[in-house]
């Protein structure tokens, strides 16, 4: 629903034209082996008030390696309770110890307006922990008019 010429403009359309940014930070330190569990703290939960708002989001992931392990891990977005299929992927190697912090940036849509969840999840392998604290969410979210 476009803003058309001589329309009276109402404050809700304005700021419904006004993106909304979110952020959340992980709270714990979580050791693998785990697979596909949520990052604790990590989650946001918003509303939309029209279809079709855009979320664009930054995930980072902090892995730290306690011991050796060849095992991938990986990290991504939950939408609504569907896991997004482009993952932020680690892998150390054969050295003992060791650290990454792995990013992956995400544009989805919300098709519905209401109450949405954006929340990050995380698999890691044996000898791996993700640190919560250095673990971050940012979402935002840009509604139509």
């Amino acid at each position: 629903m476009p803003i058309l010429a001589g329309e009276i403009v109402t404050a809700d359309k304005l700021m419904r034209l006004q993106p909304k940014t979110y952020d959340a930070v992980g709270t714990t330190t979580q050791t693998g082996p785990l697979t596909d569990v949520d990052v604790t703290g990590a989650t946001v939960t918003f509303n939309t008030t029209a279809a079709n708002a855009t979320a664009v989001v930054q995930a980072v992931f902090d892995i730290d390696y306690t011991g050796a392990t060849t095992t991938l891990g990986s990290g991504r977005l939950n939408v609504d309770g569907v896991g997004e299929s482009e993952y932020a992927i680690f892998r150390q190697g054969s050295a003992t110890g060791g650290r990454a912090t792995v990013a992956q940036n995400y544009r989805v849509t919300l098709a519905s307006a209401g109450s949405h969840t954006l929340k990050l999840t995380h698999t890691v392998p044996t000898n791996c922990r993700l640190q919560g604290v250095y673990t971050t969410l940012t979402a935002t979210v840009y509604e139509v008019v």
